[in-house]
């Protein structure tokens, strides 16, 4: 199954991800190019069509869903993935716009509680739209399948359901208390020997008496 987006760019920010992406030239730009791609991923996630959407037809994603970018659809595809997981306590949200500057390329912005998450289900939904408006060839995708591989994917992370910064402080954390027990212990090994030498100088010194030190002129 050939790929039909490519993710180019994903950049991490404190509150997004924004992933730059480049729609194949074998593809559809439009979803009204291929309404039975459109059709085939409506067929796999029918609650798409519920997801809020300003700034297109009307209200609703169902409005625009028959005729708007495929980069577009991908965003929302996304977006319902993250939601079936029911590790984002907030509604998840996310906006698409065109790079004008290159050709067939777009950018999409998705909250981002947790990198990894949102990082695999925007591979997921690329896998999906590839397979849609690819004439849906081979197995079709099982959703409930993907959307537990995202959550075990989190929950296998050192902290589960950590951010970015959390998994951060974490690794750091681990780093300092594996290496200040390392350092801690080769310090005490390498020194204890001097310590005890410099004890028993101290009783030999002690056993001789006081030295008198001598000043030439």
């Amino acid at each position: 199954m050939a790929q039909l987006i490519d993710i180019i760019r994903v950049v991490v920010g404190p509150e997004y991800l924004t992933a730059t992406v480049r729609v194949s030239n074998d593809a559809p730009l439009m979803t009204s190019e291929d309404l039975e791609g459109t059709t085939r991923v409506y067929n796999l996630l029918p609650t798409i069509i519920n997801h809020a959407c300003v700034g297109d037809a009307g209200s609703t994603f169902k409005d625009c869903m028959g005729n708007t970018e495929l980069a577009h659809l991908l965003e929302h595809v996304t977006v319902e993935l993250l939601s079936r997981t029911n590790l984002v306590d907030e509604v998840v949200a996310g906006r698409t716009w065109r790079e004008l500057a290159y050709d067939r390329t777009f950018s999409i912005q998705l909250d981002c509680a947790d990198d990894v998450l949102v990082a695999g289900a925007l591979s997921s939904a690329v896998w999906i739209i590839s397979w849609a408006f690819t004439g849906g060839a081979g197995p079709v995708p099982d959703v409930d399948a993907t959307v537990d591989g995202l959550v075990q994917l989190v929950r296998s992370l050192p902290a589960d359901g950590a951010t970015a910064d959390d998994r951060y402080d974490d690794q750091r954390d681990r780093y300092d208390d594996r290496y200040e027990d390392r350092y801690e212990d080769r310090y005490e090994d390498r020194y204890a020997d001097q310590y005890d030498r410099y004890d028993d100088y101290e009783d030999e010194q002690v056993d001789r008496g006081p030295r008198m030190s001598q000043k030439i002129f």
